[in-house]
């Protein structure tokens, strides 16, 4: 083979090695996206149960019968 031909082969070789690399790199960035976006309404989940949670706990501490009921008990 000559060098030129040999060149050419390289070049055809090399654009499918970048083809197929660029289509690996799409397909993880896709499945890195999917797995950001399932992460982060795990996240917005935990927040909402947490901020209910602690609505209760305020309306307790807040709550004035509870208070009274509490110091009657301390007496």
């Amino acid at each position: 083979m000559e060098n030129g031909q040999v060149f050419v082969l390289m070049i055809i070789f090399g654009s499918f090695i970048f083809a197929g690399f660029s289509q690996w790199m799409k397909a993880k960035t896709d499945a890195m996206k999917k797995a950001a976006r399932e992460g982060d309404s795990d996240i917005r989940r935990e927040m909402r149960a947490l901020e209910d949670r602690v609505r209760v706990l305020e309306r307790i501490a807040t709550d004035k019968r509870e208070r009274l009921k509490e110091e009657i008990d301390a007496l």
